[in-house]
């Protein structure tokens, strides 16, 4: 991988009126956890980078793959004529800084892969490990040159082995695995720009989750926002199944418009979390907005869905409410 292909991302970022605010919001889905320790440090490290992605309204590149990009001249976010939302591929900087230093990230095959929401259990993680890629290289940090991090595994997440996670696009996600101590550490890394997304199922599918849901369940805004935890059973039937339906061929919103609408603006009880227990193991976090509204996060996109299939799930999650 040629160094003159990363020219800016993080590394030149002069943050907008709104930095602060989505700073704040990305840092709490993260660094709100029950996690300590490395875990910790490492879901506020992606959730850091993740805003800077935001606030930056990154753009550009021709070629982290060895080609041309026909889109990656569109602004990021564009909502494009035939609806689509394009998200441009994250680039590294021609010098780096001490923000730097926190983004929890990968690079693989020229593509730069973060730390994600989707969470899998240690005990299942050994049973969705694929082929080992590699190790990574501890050289990224706020004092790298160019020459240091324009390298294959280059991360900043120090050296840990990675692999690819079977039953998923290599393209789209990868994972690291260690044993310390006899305890499992994993974590999931996805690569969530560089893509066009036309329909929710052009994420949905990504993340496997159509006919592959084997429980699942939700929280309110203030379980999660006070890390209590505190999860109610939600029934794989019709309803959840119109729903998920309904999200697969929803349009796409870009993130950065509902921002400035203040979508994070309202009260705790107009947003709510839904979390899909896949066949894997892995557990899939869906944000709702009672507006009709859903994320995955750090997606930096939103869909709206219609009417009937929204409001029937967010009235059961409402008839829970105490």
């Amino acid at each position: 991988m040629n160094k003159e292909d990363y020219k800016r991302a993080f590394g030149k970022i002069e943050p907008d009126a709104h930095y602060e605010q989505r700073l704040a919001r990305n840092l709490s889905e993260y660094g709100r956890s029950k996690a300590s320790g490395l875990k910790r440090r490492a879901m506020v490290s992606a959730a850091v980078g993740l805003a800077v992605v935001a606030c930056a309204g990154i753009i550009t590149f021709s070629g982290l793959d060895g080609g041309s990009n026909p889109i990656a001249t569109q602004p990021p976010g564009q909502t494009v004529a035939d609806g689509s939302v394009f998200i441009p591929k994250l680039e590294l900087p021609e010098k780096t800084n001490a923000m730097m230093q926190m983004i929890g990230l990968i690079v693989y095959q020229g593509r730069i892969y973060t730390q994600t929401s989707t969470r899998i259990p240690p005990e299942a993680a050994e049973a969705v490990l694929g082929e080992k890629i590699g190790r990574t290289k501890a050289n990224i940090d706020e004092w790298s040159s160019q020459s240091e991090y324009a390298e294959e595994l280059a991360s900043t997440v120090g050296e840990l082995d990675v692999y690819t996670v079977q039953g998923y696009d290599s393209d789209f996600r990868i994972m690291t695995y260690q044993i310390f101590d006899g305890r499992i550490v994993t974590e999931y890394y996805e690569c969530l720009n560089g893509i066009r997304i036309s329909s929710g199922v052009d994420l949905l599918g990504k993340l496997n989750i159509v006919g592959n849901v084997q429980s699942a369940s939700w929280e309110t805004y203030d379980s999660w926002n006070n890390s209590q935890n505190q999860r109610h059973e939600l029934a794989v039937d019709a309803t959840l199944d119109n729903f998920l339906k309904a999200l697969s061929t929803a349009k796409p919103i870009a993130a950065e418009k509902l921002f400035k609408q203040g979508i994070y603006d309202q009260g705790g009880q107009s947003r709510k979390f839904v979390l899909l227990k896949l066949k894997d193991q892995s557990e899939v976090r869906l944000e709702l907005h009672e507006d009709g509204y859903v994320r995955y996060v750090p997606a930096d996109v939103f869909f709206k869905l219609e009417d009937a299939a929204f409001d029937a799930m967010w009235t059961r999650l409402n008839a829970f409410r105490k």
